[in-house]
């Protein structure tokens, strides 16, 4: 059994020891903060940690768009240092353009880059208003319209033949259901023509078709399936004098007469 004194050295001895570790502590944070502050001064500092020019972004995996329609779509201040700039939010950015599925954004050092990963996606349509649009303008499989500078130069020479007519304003409603109907159609379509989603007219190979209003993908299947059984329609009767072929029933087709 331990005397008073005994004890009370003891209590001395733990105290200072907890004292010791107390100023270990804030030691090393101290030491902590002090490197991680000189790294982000050097960081920021040097000229070959720091994004000066789009040059300085390395595009990867686009088979359509250009590398510099992709730069483009990066909200990159030049210069800017490597440390501001976060891919994730980077990421997120460019895929909310329709034109991209997917991507992925890394840092890279010594010297300083960014390296884009990207999967774009091809058009699909040419945008038809006037004849200035049909010469500047294509739209992908998600509905997102694109200038046809934006693509490389072998894509502007192999444009797509489907034409698209979408409204004055914003796109072609139930554009992504649309498209995959007609194409999968058993007639071919050269134009679809959205500009009043109540009456959705299609160019066929078989004529001019009015369908109504489109709002249902199974119902849109089932007209061109009838369109199909009526391709032979301008065998029995004047092609001159019909303006166009109505399915917008498709149980009960006809014939809009000039």
């Amino acid at each position: 059994m331990q005397s008073p004194e005994q004890l009370k050295q003891r209590r001395r001895h733990l105290r200072q020891q907890r004292r010791i570790r107390f100023v270990q502590s804030v030691w090393r944070f101290g030491c902590m903060c002090g490197i991680l502050t000189g790294v982000g001064w050097v960081v920021q500092r040097r000229d070959d940690l720091t994004i000066a020019s789009p040059a300085q972004i390395r595009v990867e995996g686009n088979k359509y768009l250009t590398d510099s329609t992709i730069r483009s779509m990066l909200a990159v201040r030049y210069p800017q240092s490597l440390v501001e700039l976060a891919p994730q939010n980077l990421s997120a950015q460019i895929s909310q353009y329709g034109s991209i599925a997917s991507s992925r954004i890394d840092r890279g050092l010594l010297p300083a880059k960014l390296l884009v990963q990207v999967e774009d996606l091809p058009p699909v349509a040419r945008i038809v208003q006037d004849e200035v649009t049909a010469s500047l303008l294509v739209v992908d499989e998600r509905g997102r319209q694109q200038p046809i500078a934006n693509y490389h130069s072998t894509i502007q020479q192999s444009l797509p033949k489907l034409q698209l007519r979408p409204p004055d304003r914003g796109e072609c409603p139930g554009w992504q259901q649309l498209y995959r109907a007609v194409l999968t159609s058993p007639v071919a379509i050269d134009l679809i023509d959205c500009s009043n989603p109540q009456n959705l007219i299609l160019q066929s190979e078989v004529g001019k078709v009015r369908l109504g209003s489109f709002n249902d993908e199974g119902r849109l299947n089932v007209q061109l399936q009838q369109l199909d059984r009526l391709r032979n329609w301008q065998k029995y009767t004047d092609p001159q004098q019909v303006e166009y072929l109505d399915l917008g029933n498709p149980d009960t087709p006809k014939l809009q007469l000039k």
